[in-house]
């Protein structure tokens, strides 16, 4: 998995998470107007609150939101352009990030495919929380990035589940 990509450095670094939308945290995930992208570049098709805000990242869907309260959230995904398995782009992304002690690593699905779910806290940002989900697909491997400053995750992590449940690789 091409971790060097655009969207992980934005990602890592928390551009993604200095928003300008405003999403209601007090609002019902069933109640939340959703808007479907497509990227045929990426052959995936994605839904995500209206307010949502997509950010303009070559090879990659990417969105970002706020909550009244303070809370920042960013997802982003992308296709590897490297072969090798999910398990081995999980592996690297540990050892890079200098095997943090709070990561918790589990298989997963996304859209009834197989995926590496990764759990913690954002390395050298204690302040934010990540899901990353290694999934591998017949149009080969994914990486989705999930990140929400950690005390907001109640907000955003349901949130993230909708997006990863209309996740669609076409």
């Amino acid at each position: 998995m091409t971790l060097r990509h655009p969207l992980y450095r934005t990602i890592r670094a928390g551009a993604l998470l200095a928003c300008t939308a405003v999403l209601c945290g007090a609002q019902p995930v069933s109640k939340t107007r959703w808007l479907s992208y497509k990227s045929n570049l990426l052959n995936v098709q994605v839904s995500v609150p209206a307010d949502w805000k997509p950010v303009k990242i070559p090879k990659a869907l990417a969105f970002r939101a706020d909550d009244l309260a303070g809370g920042t959230a960013a997802i982003g995904i992308l296709k590897s352009d490297q072969s090798g398995s999910i398990e081995a782009a999980a592996d690297q992304q540990f050892e890079r990030e200098g095997k943090p002690a709070d990561w918790v690593r589990s298989p997963a699905r996304v859209n009834g495919m197989r995926a590496i779910k990764i759990v913690g806290l954002v390395a050298n940002h204690p302040d934010r929380k990540m899901v990353h989900y290694f999934i591998e697909t017949p149009q080969g491997n994914y990486l989705v990035q999930c990140q929400a400053t950690a005390d907001h995750w109640s907000t955003f992590g349901p949130i993230f589940a909708t997006i990863l449940s209309k996740l669609k690789f076409l």
